[in-house]
């Protein structure tokens, strides 16, 4: 409805500019007072579609009073289907689910049970839980499965866990499962489960709750909005805040290891002083970064404050040779019986078998070896070739094979993206990430501003800046005074505007981070209003005395800068409804449209107060005609200016050029991207930003001649 709504629109503004053309070529103006009145109603025109598409998809905002704990049962649910669709893009279930087992983890690397038991029953407003379901001893947190909603919600005390386990042992998944379960099991207005990505986080710079509510803001846009008591003052206290304030949400922290190895203790320390006991938590390391983290803090021995641990186990054999064959095709068939070998030596010490010990190992395995639908057997590499004591001595060395045969099985054919074309994306992003973003796994759009030089960029938009409005002012000039006025009007702006461009894109405001905007929404604000009314008046009068200018001129001028300075202090960037989360390309839509609304709004501001101006002849030695030539060319600048102010989206498409051009990267990227974790599993998807399917893919792809900068793997997993 709201689609066809806009297309009507434009139908409509397309017929009324048809038809004054046409009376004017028929007809004419008689005078020039009806000029300005058309060519103004054509500059306002375009942004009225703009307004009401706005009005009608993006509904205004209004005060609210939803208590916390129903805001908090809304975003379970948009948790909830966000973690479920991205379970069956990872194919969590397919062919089957394989089940991680663990055990508890070594004692010295977590705090003595008795005083989890000590710190529980001591709880402010009673132990949480039923005590009788609680372990007798740290034995009692093995399990498997399903089992690890049970473990932590009734089986530790305290309900603070630490998940430890090896590179490609499926801790991320244990989490996901785990998050899911709690939610299944959460009762209404309980706290909910979040995950969140520690690699992106600076302990030194950023406090946790503060980057906390940074991370749902930009996972889960509706948090934005300001918190139901401080509508009066958005800016103090949005929804995120409160809901962490309030603990609402159980933070479920995924990576300590992915942080730089310095800054781990820091973190560590820095989560103890910000989560409270009372509140339950889930972290996430690999065990030796995690135990390194404790000997090289000055926390006297003192891990994660009342935590228990697990650490996980590597896969039984049994289960790996069931997953390897079932994705294979039915049994006996050709492609299970490529199998027989490799599957053979599993639960040995063979370095094919351990690789093959862990979720990761298992996923690239059948990518590369296990044949798609339609496929030639023969096409296909052959699973043997991974027991070559010669090639492959090392279990280090068959995962770095796996690695590099990983991306060109996933683009096998029938694929929209060539291997090869592929992988230099791939590595190129990669590379941005891992050593332009500083290591982090977060792959944002609005952040590939920086992955080329910006003297490249200055130079490149530089010039295209300067053909377009070189060209435009040429026409107004010609126009206006003739050819030799048009050649001096396109040189010297098209110059202004490539300085301008140039410099713009090597200044601080364009390479610092910036969010995407949500979406333009308005607040009417009679605090705004009153400023917005005064200021008006007191710059009339003083214009109207200092200047020389008529009454009526200087009061006209000013209450349209007026105007326009209530509406922007109106204007807010948060959206309305909490029950959804958003993906990379939802981001990326809703910026790009929050681009154009405030464009096409603010030019055509502009262009109105243009024509007051002019209608009141605040221009003595302009031309009237003149003056409207040059309006038409300054009102899209200053619309395309705002626009910019609001939207961080144009840096996206200032890059894309370079990118596609110097073969960096497609033209279409974020379809790329999409197809890349939707069909290939090469990334993930975490919120608002995609991530690699694993650290060490990433880091592989980021330095592919340097294998050895992979971290390394121990042989034996199931050893501390």
């Amino acid at each position: 409805m709201k689609r066809r709504v806009l297309v009507w629109l434009r139908a409509a503004w397309t017929v009324l500019v048809l038809m004054g053309l046409s009376w004017y070529y028929r007809d004419g103006f008689r005078t020039d007072e009806e000029l300005l009145i058309a060519l103004s109603l054509l500059a306002i025109l375009p942004g009225l579609p703009a307004m009401l598409w706005g009005s009608l998809r993006l509904r205004k905002v209004t005060r609210s009073s939803t208590p916390l704990e129903q805001l908090a049962d809304t975003v379970a649910g948009a948790v909830r289907r966000q973690w479920e669709q991205e379970a069956r893009v990872r194919g969590l279930n397919d062919p089957r689910p394989l089940s991680i087992s663990w055990t508890s983890a070594g004692a010295e690397l977590v705090q003595p049970w008795p005083s989890l038991f000590d710190l529980a029953e001591n709880w402010p407003g009673g132990p949480p839980g039923d005590p009788a379901r609680w372990a007798a001893g740290p034995e009692g947190l093995a399990g498997r499965g399903g089992e690890i909603d049970q473990v932590f919600r009734e089986r530790i005390p305290t309900r603070r866990m630490v998940v430890l386990g090896e590179p490609g042992a499926g801790k991320t998944v244990l989490l996901i499962l785990l998050l899911l379960a709690l939610i299944e099991h959460r009762e209404p207005g309980d706290p909910v489960p979040v995950l969140f990505s520690l690699a992106s986080w600076d302990p030194g710079q950023q406090d946790l709750y503060a980057w906390m509510a940074d991370q749902l803001t930009r996972d889960h846009r509706a948090l934005r909005a300001p918190a139901h008591d401080d509508l009066e003052r958005p800016g103090d206290r949005n929804q995120a805040d409160a809901l962490l304030e309030d603990r609402l949400i159980l933070p479920v922290l995924d990576g300590l290891d992915e942080l730089p190895e310095a800054l781990r203790p820091q973190a560590l320390g820095a989560i103890n002083r910000a989560l409270p006991l009372g509140q339950p938590l889930v972290l996430s390391s690999r065990t030796a970064e995690y135990r390194d983290a404790l000997l090289r803090s000055d926390m006297s021995g003192v891990a994660l404050n009342g935590a228990a641990g697990i650490r996980l186990l590597p896969l039984d054999a049994t289960q790996a040779i069931a997953y390897l064959q079932e994705d294979a095709g039915r049994p006996g068939a050709a492609a299970t019986a490529r199998w027989n070998q490799v599957v053979a030596l599993l639960g040995t010490e063979v370095p094919a078998a351990l690789a093959l010990s862990t979720p990761l190992g298992l996923f690239l395995a059948r990518t590369i070896y296990n044949p798609r639908p339609g496929e030639r057997l023969a096409d296909v590499a052959h699973p043997d070739e991974l027991l070559d004591p010669t090639r492959f001595p090392t279990r280090a060395a068959v995962e770095t094979h796996m690695f590099a045969a990983f991306i060109p099985a996933a683009y096998r054919p029938p694929s929209r993206w060539k291997a090869e074309r592929a992988e230099r994306t791939l590595k190129f992003l990669a590379h941005h990430v891992e050593y332009t973003r500083g290591g982090t796994p977060d792959l944002a759009w609005w952040q590939l501003h920086n992955s080329l030089p910006n003297q490249l960029l200055a130079w490149a938009w530089g010039c295209a800046a300067a053909l377009m409005t070189g060209l435009a002012a040429g026409l107004a000039g010609a126009l206006t005074g003739g050819p030799e006025t048009g050649i001096t009007a396109a040189v010297l702006v098209g110059l202004a505007f490539a300085v301008g461009v140039g410099l713009g894109i090597n200044s601080s405001a364009y390479t610092k981070d910036r969010a995407p905007t949500a979406g333009v929404f308005f607040l009417p604000d009679r605090t705004a209003a009153a400023k917005a009314v005064t200021t008006a008046l007191v710059v009339g009068l003083w214009a109207t005395v200092k200047t020389g200018v008529r009454l009526r001129l200087g009061f006209t001028a000013a209450f349209v800068g007026g105007f326009g300075a209530w509406l922007w202090e109106s204007i807010i960037t948060v959206p309305p409804d909490p029950a959804t989360t958003v993906g990379p390309r939802q981001v990326l839509a809703q910026d790009r449209r929050a681009f154009w609304i405030t464009a096409l709004l603010s030019g055509s501001l502009a262009a109105v107060a243009l024509a007051l101006l002019i209608v009141l002849k605040a221009f003595r030695d302009v031309g009237l005609r003149d003056g409207l030539w040059w309006g038409l060319l300054v009102t899209p600048v200053i619309g395309l200016c705002i626009g910019c102010a609001y939207s961080v989206w144009w840096r996206f498409l200032v890059v894309r050029l370079p990118l596609a051009m110097f073969r960096h990267a497609p033209w279409r990227l974020m379809g790329f991207l999409a197809d890349a974790h939707e069909h290939r599993g090469v990334l993930r998807q975490v919120g608002a930003v995609y991530q690699f399917r694993h650290r060490n893919l990433q880091r592989h792809l980021a330095a592919p001649q340097q294998p050895r900068s992979i971290d390394p793997v121990h042989d034996r997993p199931d050893r501390i």
